[in-house]
């Protein structure tokens, strides 16, 4: 269901309640008809039907309710990976800016050409689906210049080894943004939230309330909580991908303040 996320958030969530709500009040007057044409409903025990039915929600509940948090988990972790590739990126920077000159503004130079990429043209392709590979070689290229260098003193050595760490981190962080590019609830666990729904929207068919208007009601209220939440797991789920995505703020902050010396308006 990747394509949902094409649309904006809000249309998202009103679609997606609206169609648990249309079809929760289809599925009751279909079936009240049905019953009450076979004389079904004189044999209900609401109190029976509604200790099973407490019993089927609850179990859904649990269960809906851990696949919201993991597909929360998911968003939360991709956002943390962006801030600390952003804040690797700074750190890095810095630590390049000991090295003796040209080398430093060379170095510096490459790592400002892989933010603006980032920026620019992997946040566009994460946004679609896409897993951007474009930033590799501008980080080859840098990790070449950085083992060429030979510290001449023991300052150097000290500075060469941290700005090493400091690549590395980077690095880290990177192949755990691209990884979070597919992040995504599984398509069992998707069979479980709709046919869970389903089996609980239409367990509150079966209870037998003299008034249509009442019994509509509370099976489109159960139908919107539903909705709801599928809401939620739908817009959590692929972190990067739409318009509701985790935006580049954090790369930006860093190329605006730190690399390009003007502050993020």
């Amino acid at each position: 269901m990747a394509w949902i996320h094409d649309y904006p958030s809000w249309l998202i969530g009103v679609a997606t309640i609206a169609m648990f709500v249309a079809a929760a009040f289809a599925g009751l007057a279909a079936s009240r008809q049905w019953s009450r044409t076979r004389g079904l409903h004189a044999l209900v025990d609401n109190g029976v039907i509604g200790w099973i039915f407490s019993a089927i929600l609850g179990i859904y509940a649990i269960a809906i309710g851990l696949i919201a948090v993991a597909s929360w988990g998911n968003a939360s972790a991709a956002t943390s990976v962006a801030s600390h590739e952003a804040a690797a990126i700074a750190a890095f920077y810095r630590d390049l800016g000991g090295y003796p000159a040209p080398l430093a503004a060379d170095l510096q130079k490459q790592l400002a050409d892989y933010t603006r990429y980032v920026v620019e043209e992997a946040w566009p392709l994460q946004r679609l689906g896409e897993v951007p590979h474009g930033g590799t070689e501008i980080l080859n290229r840098l990790q070449r210049k950085m083992f060429a260098f030979e510290p001449s003193n023991d300052g150097q050595k000290v500075l060469h080894a941290e700005a090493l760490q400091a690549f590395n981190r980077l690095v880290e962080y990177r192949r755990q943004r691209l990884e979070a590019v597919d992040y995504a609830v599984p398509g069992t666990l998707w069979s479980v939230v709709l046919i869970g729904a389903a089996i609980s929207v239409i367990g509150s068919f079966v209870f037998n309330l003299e008034s249509f208007h009442v019994h509509a009601l509370m099976s489109c209220l159960l139908a919107a909580m539903i909705g709801l939440l599928v809401f939620f797991i739908v817009v959590t789920d692929l972190p990067y991908r739409g318009a509701t995505s985790v935006p580049p703020d954090a790369y930006e902050l860093v190329l605006h303040e730190l690399i390009e010396g003007r502050p993020q308006p």
